[in-house]
């Protein structure tokens, strides 16, 4: 019998090694985050450190439907959202963006160098650069979440690790207009209106793409929608979207030799559209 408890206790012994050493390498914190600060600094210069941070710490591996059902009972425990998570927009994010919008703030400034400061594109740039500035960005994801889903279906409950932020807000009740247009911002967000009709509101300038917007929704999809009276067609916009109306340089501005607008706006719409659905709220 001892010769046969002696390798047994063995293999047990080095299990359980193993398990610790790979819980000392595979730590996983999650920061709960629902971007309740953020919408009260920009509403009333209000400090986001004052929101009461929650982090969850694991030491291994964690499956998504553990992380989702943790970070609600916090949520409720700390009272941190007052209505029901708007699941569209939840979201994983991993490491910050900060190279890729420092980036896209210098292609911004040398763009507005090019005009005088009475000049409606340099305003619009203007805008543009401080909701850039103004805002945080991380590599998103590629995962849907959704509670439900994730207790049901193995592929929506994939295994978690590393220093992450999960991103658990509120049903937002408007939509930001970003872009070449005079009024940028959040505007109301109303059922079944257009994307032309909220940039009927925000009044584009007359260097503005007029044939398509692009429409970056809740869960970062990117969509590309008709905006002129000869293409247009409805496309729903879901309470909280960005609409990037994009800048051109113009009916004279000069063609590089693939027939791409040479003015420098094409590099700068490519880089705001990519980071947009980056945006931690």
């Amino acid at each position: 019998m001892k010769s046969l408890l002696t390798p047994l206790l063995f293999i047990a012994f080095s299990l359980l090694a193993a398990s610790a050493t790979y819980a000392e390498t595979a730590n996983t914190r999650v920061q709960i985050h629902t971007g309740q600060a953020l919408a009260l600094a920009q509403g009333q210069g209000l400090a986001q450190s004052k929101h009461k941070q929650i982090t969850l710490n694991y030491k291994s591996a964690v499956r998504t439907e553990q992380v989702l059902r943790d970070a609600q009972l916090q949520i409720a425990k700390h009272a941190l959202l007052t209505t029901p998570v708007y699941w569209l927009q939840a979201a994983i994010f991993t490491h910050p963006l900060e190279q890729e919008k420092a980036a896209l703030l210098t292609l911004i400034t040398t763009q507005q160098g090019e005009f005088n400061q009475e000049d409606e594109r340099y305003t619009a740039l203007a805008a543009l650069y401080q909701f850039i500035a103004d805002s945080h960005f991380a590599k998103r994801a590629p995962l849907e979440l959704d509670y439900d889903q994730a207790r049901i279906t193995s592929s929506a409950n994939p295994l978690l690790s590393g220093e992450l932020t999960l991103q658990l807000p509120a049903r937002s009740e408007q939509v930001w207009v970003l872009g070449a247009i005079t009024e940028a911002g959040a505007v109301k967000w109303q059922q079944r209106q257009s994307t032309a009709e909220y940039l009927e509101q925000a009044k584009a300038i007359s260097a503005a793409e007029n044939d398509t917007a692009v429409v970056i929704q809740p869960d970062g999809k990117v969509e590309t929608h008709p905006i002129a009276y000869w293409n247009d067609r409805h496309h729903d916009i879901a309470p909280g979207a960005i609409i990037y109306l994009p800048f051109t340089g113009g009916w004279l501005t000069p063609l590089d030799n693939l027939g791409f607008d040479a003015s420098g706006f094409n590099e700068i719409n490519q880089a705001v559209v990519s980071l947009l659905r980056e945006r931690v709220l």
